[in-house]
């Protein structure tokens, strides 16, 4: 659009093509057939081929931000537990900080995707409970605020309201993106919707015990945060494997975890998943060990988040797959 005659606003206002089309070209956004697509035997019909969704436009904020919200969510929940004990007192400190700089970060991360600062503000204009946008952005903004003051308030005995609200804002926290995916009509999505919550929740722990096996703690935090971690691991494993099953009623959306970027994003997560939980289960102490363990765990949560991004995107560029979806939902 010529910014000389028009002026483009709105959601997508600043997103741009990737792949424009050539000047000088006299292609057609419709493809030309020798046949009639509608007269050819199709066991499941189309329409014509052509998408019926636009695929997710997210950018690497968005994974990245599903990430660094998990390790937010998982910092509050273990912080409030583990407050008042004072042989846990620094990995209680360092669960606050996480929270802070995980609520402090996420906003940044959004409103980097979204291109004005001010469209994180206006989705705060309003509280629509119907809405996991809306929920979800409020769940941030609040735990934000809680994080914050529990920081500030430090190991003192008073407080435990502000404590244990922000351990229901972190569950929050971790499990609204799931919940947000699962309500989009994004075939892949929509059809594991009952797992996802689960699965962003259960990844949520296992990311926050990851990223603790790096940091110096006495044995007694180890442990805790070794239990922690092993409990997210595996349910984080499960969970995978009955999303893997929920999405699969619906093979040609499935088909995302087989082939492509996603398949190998996907696989790859459940690998470094499995060798985290396995070398966390060893008998053996070795701080080799730890950094591995944590090395492991990090990365297969990364590309879990960039596998489902990419998972959907593929899944809403095959018109069959949500075809599929539409009427296995009627």
């Amino acid at each position: 659009m010529n910014p000389d005659f028009a002026v483009l606003t709105g959601e997508a206002a600043e997103q741009k093509v990737k792949h424009p089309e050539p000047k000088g070209t006299t292609t057609t956004p419709v493809p030309v057939w020798s046949t009639v697509p509608s007269l050819s035997v199709q066991p499941i019909p189309d329409y014509y081929r052509l998408p019926l969704l636009k695929q997710p436009v997210w950018i690497w904020s968005v994974p990245t931000y599903f990430y660094v919200g998990g390790l937010a969510g998982g910092g509050a929940v273990l912080a409030a537990v583990l407050h008042g004990k004072r042989s846990l007192r620094t990995l209680a400190f360092i669960c606050r900080i996480l929270a802070f700089v995980g609520t402090t970060i996420g906003p940044g991360l959004l409103t980097w995707d979204l291109g004005k600062k001010q469209r994180f503000y206006n989705m705060l204009r309003v509280f629509r409970p119907t809405s996991p946008m809306s929920i979800g952005s409020w769940a941030l903004a609040g735990s934000g605020g809680l994080a914050t003051l529990a920081l500030l308030q430090g190991d003192r005995e008073e407080g435990a309201a502000v404590r244990w609200a922000l351990a229901g804002g972190g569950l929050m926290l971790a499990g609204y993106t799931g919940v947000l995916l699962g309500n989009t009509a994004n075939p892949l999505w929509h059809g594991a919707r009952r797992s996802l919550p689960v699965l962003f929740t259960a990844s949520s722990m296992a990311s926050t015990a990851g990223l603790l096996e790096f940091l110096p703690l006495n044995r007694c935090e180890e442990q805790v945060a070794d239990r922690f971690g092993v409990i997210g691991k595996i349910a984080e494993t499960a969970s995978m494997e009955i999303m893997e099953r929920e999405a699969g009623r619906n093979p040609v959306a499935a088909k995302a975890f087989e082939e492509g970027t996603s398949g190998l994003l996907w696989k790859s997560a459940k690998a470094l998943v499995v060798a985290g939980t396995v070398l966390s289960l060893l008998p053996f102490k070795a701080r080799w060990k730890r950094r591995l363990g944590g090395t492991l765990t990090t990365a297969g949560a990364i590309c879990l988040r960039y596998a489902l991004l990419e998972a959907g995107r593929q899944a809403a560029r095959d018109p069959q797959a949500v075809i599929i979806e539409q009427r296995s939902r009627r």
